[in-house]
């Protein structure tokens, strides 16, 4: 039975895939459907840039009050983003972008203080099961809003407003059981482990907890605060390792659904298929991943090594099924040719499902390590470099398809995928016999 810790992370996550979702799914097909270019669709993913930079303000998540009050303030601001967004004509991109921008810069602060919580409240034997809710969790609410809402939108002609205030409803829900459920001050989780770390050279080392919010000596509590981050090879691995892991892949999940829009397939379909069952697949994938590592004590390393491979050729795959597209009447499109992308795509997802949930198990692992007083902030900055990769590249996508075409695009993506190979060769070997230390 899964423990209430497991139950509300997961609702928790799933509010953050919300925004996520909206922007992904939802607002590149209606925007491509009303003749918006690929390279403008891209640029909408700047305002992706808080979830780039959020760990520039961890530390202060880490030093100043506590998890519960910045969960409480995110969850407010949201609810306040929604009620102004449910006023906002999509017609008008400035204003848009504005409460796009405040979604991701508030749930961006909210992912920081949602995974400082797991990481204290998780147990070891817990953190499968955590990464599960985490992941299946965040990609509940990126199918509710970038598919449900893209189905419902099209079959009942859903009002830009009612979309809002719905996710409004789903904020102040949160905040009140935040406030009911969270515990206050440090009830809330129990002493991690410190000893996995090395002392640091510096004899100044990092206070932990409550002496943490102290002042220290020489340089910048933040610039301490971040070597302390940084300090260990397990660290900078996972750091380039989640910066290009995803590459090839979120391109090609990016541009599939764009180059079937564009050949005539129906945006209702296109967002049936590779949003609402391709998310539910990509879910399935991350459960799998989750009971690999914790039902068979598989480790992380091995099944994003097993996964990664699999990748590969399922690229390769959806390069050839866009290169040899049959040119057919611009009001049509081909049934079979769709059909074999559509399930190339949607066994990518859940690849992609198994190599997510190992991955930010591997991270938390990793963050778990690291002392109490910075585990927010080295899970954070981990997270954003992991974003950083897939938002950059995402920029890039629509302008390299307009420039080059999808066929060379999507080859790109096959180079991309092969290239991360030798970063997971690389691997620190305690990382590599996670489970056996």
């Amino acid at each position: 039975m899964l423990s209430r810790n497991i139950c509300f992370l997961s609702f928790l996550y799933f509010l953050q895939g919300l925004p996520y979702g909206l922007q992904s799914r939802f607002l590149p097909l209606y925007f491509r459907t009303h003749g918006m270019s690929l390279s403008h669709i891209s640029f909408f993913k700047l305002l992706l840039i808080p979830w780039m930079l959020k760990a520039l303000w961890a530390p202060f998540v880490d030093r100043y009050g506590t998890k519960k009050l910045w969960l409480a303030y995110s969850m407010f601001g949201l609810f306040l983003t929604c009620i102004l967004g449910s006023f906002t004509d999509p017609k008008y991109t400035f204003l848009l972008g504005f409460v796009l921008f405040l979604f991701n810069f508030l749930t961006a602060t909210q992912d920081i203080a949602v995974d400082g919580l797991a990481i204290q409240v998780l147990a070891a034997s817990e953190l499968a099961s955590g990464n599960i809710a985490q992941v299946v969790g965040y990609k509940f609410g990126a199918i509710f809003s970038g598919g449900f809402i893209t189905w419902l939108g099209e079959l009942y002609g859903l009002q830009w407003g009612t979309i809002f205030v719905g996710l409004a409803i789903f904020y102040l829900m949160a905040y009140l059981l935040v406030v009911k459920i969270v515990p206050t001050e440090n009830q809330d989780h129990k002493p991690p482990k410190e000893d996995s770390y090395k002392k640091s050279d510096n004899e100044n080392d990092l206070p932990q907890e409550k002496s943490a919010g102290s002042v220290s000596k020489g340089r910048h509590w933040i610039i301490k605060h971040f070597q302390f981050v940084l300090h260990t090879q397990e660290t900078k691995w996972t750091l380039l390792y989640v910066l290009v892991y995803k590459l090839g892949e979120q391109g090609a999940l990016t541009l599939v659904p764009l180059f079937l829009v564009d050949q005539a397939v129906p945006a209702s379909s296109v967002g049936f298929w590779t949003g609402l069952v391709g998310q539910t697949v990509s879910i399935l994938g991350s459960l799998l991943g989750g009971w690999l590592v914790a039902c068979f004590r598989i480790t992380p390393y091995r099944g994003i090594l097993l996964f990664s491979l699999f990748r590969i050729v399922l690229l390769a795959m959806v390069f050839i099924s866009v290169l040899t597209w049959p040119s057919v009447d611009a009001a049509s499109y081909s049934s079979i040719s769709y059909g074999v992308l559509v399930g190339l795509m949607c066994t990518m997802l859940l690849g992609s499902g198994v190599i997510t949930t190992t991955t930010f198990t591997l991270m938390m692992f990793c963050s778990q390590r690291s002392p109490s007083a910075i585990q927010a902030s080295h899970y954070t900055t981990m997270a954003t470099v992991e974003v950083l990769g897939k938002l950059t590249f995402s920029v890039l996508i629509g302008s390299l398809a307009d420039m080059f075409g999808y066929s060379l695009t999507f080859l790109l993506f096959v180079m991309l995928a092969i290239v991360v190979l030798p970063v997971i060769l690389k691997c620190p070997q305690s990382l590599i016999d996670m489970f056996e230390r």
